[in-house]
């Protein structure tokens, strides 16, 4: 009995070896043999790259889970014939559940760990928010982006503060995360995110980032955070090379930014998203620049920041956007944001065949003007 109890004994501890450090998904309206990888971003890297993969087998799937130490995690689902989603967590050892309903990809559930839990209470507080701001803008976008005089000012400037205190309510709820956060693995995350996204600057957050625990500092999270706290993340400037980029078109085609580029005159890089005000407001300019010189020899390829593809696809055809578009449906965690430095939305770029930059942020006359300018040399 006594060695019987030992083997019972052992193989418990085994059982709790192999459930230690695993991502367990569970998934909903996702057909079995769908693949499903957990991707990382190291720095220096331009494209994510793949850590482990498995396949869905009714409706689950168990992963070894590769994290050693704190890093910034995504899991990307492959269903064939559909965009790939990319559910974020925080990936460190541990445990980690993840819960994906294909009807419902922008809310996935993430947890295990007590920093993804904590993480996970964070989003259900903020999302609805983020949801009241998307919806506003699909309702109202005509009269914010009109450039049309008819438009009663009046009624645009009372559309514009209600956006406005939508914005400021989540604003809100984000600080207090920061500040109940801060020195904690999710306050690391919250700084990562802010000065990928350039929310705020490296020179506002270096002094806090020193105050971090060195532990913290250690991880690979707190390395990527140094490595953009001290600038070193290859701003982008005129006359330099704008690197490559891939992201999925509406139609779920896989489009490059050096491909696109092959044969062109001059092209504008455009990153915007259907839920920022200000993209919204500048794109009539862009249908106006397109229209005007396209058959001359100017295009535009579309970059969204959205993480919902129905208000992405929304939003190309409400404003008018007939040049090619592209996402990954990643929002501020795409690849894109710490590769370009981007200062925030919209941001674009001015370039040649060769991705060289030509001008950078132009908007409404001056961005016609330059285009005119390049295509008369």
């Amino acid at each position: 009995m006594k060695k019987l109890s030992v083997l019972l004994f052992g193989a418990l501890v085994f059982m709790s070896c192999q459930d230690k450090n695993v991502i367990e998904v569970t998934t909903k309206n996702v057909p079995d043999n769908t693949t499903v990888e957990v991707v990382i971003k190291e720095i220096g890297n331009d494209l994510p790259m793949t850590m482990v993969t498995g396949v869905v087998v009714n409706g689950k799937v168990s992963l070894e889970n590769p994290f050693l130490e704190l890093d910034e995690g995504y899991l990307s689902i492959k269903e064939e014939g559909q965009t790939e989603q990319a559910v974020f967590f925080l990936g460190e050892p541990g445990k980690i559940t993840i819960e994906y309903d294909q009807h419902h990809p922008d809310k996935p559930i993430i947890g295990g760990t007590q920093n993804n839990i904590d993480y996970q209470k964070f989003l259900d507080k903020i999302n609805p928010y983020i949801q009241k701001e998307n919806e506003f803008l699909n309702s109202n976008s005509a009269t914010l982006i009109s450039a049309s005089a008819d438009v009663d000012l009046d009624k645009r400037e009372k559309i514009q503060k209600q956006f406005d205190d939508l914005t400021q309510a989540s604003n809100k709820i984000i600080t207090e995360f920061e500040q109940q956060n801060n020195r904690t693995a999710l306050g690391l995350l919250m700084m990562y995110q802010n000065l990928s996204s350039k929310t705020k600057q490296p020179s506002d957050l270096k002094e806090d980032f020193d105050k971090y625990p060195a532990e913290l500092k250690k991880t690979k999270l707190g390395k990527k955070v140094q490595h953009l706290v001290n600038g070193t993340n290859g701003d982008l400037a005129v006359g330099g090379k704008l690197p490559d980029f891939k992201g999925k078109t509406p139609e779920g085609n896989q489009q490059t930014l050096h491909t696109f580029l092959e044969g062109k005159k001059v092209v504008l890089v455009d990153i915007w998203a259907s839920w920022c005000g200000p993209c919204r407001v500048e794109n009539p300019n862009l249908v106006k620049a397109y229209q005007t010189y396209h058959e001359q020899g100017f295009d535009i390829i579309g970059y969204s920041l959205d993480k919902e593809e129905a208000a992405w696809k929304k939003a190309i055809e409400v404003d008018k956007l007939t040049w090619t578009q592209v996402s990954n449906l990643m929002y501020w965690d795409d690849p894109i944001v710490p590769i370009y430095g981007i200062q925030g939305i919209p941001a674009s770029y001015l370039v040649d065949a060769n991705g060289t930059i030509l001008a950078m942020n132009l908007k409404g006359n001056e961005l016609s003007k330059k285009i005119e300018e390049i295509l008369n040399k």
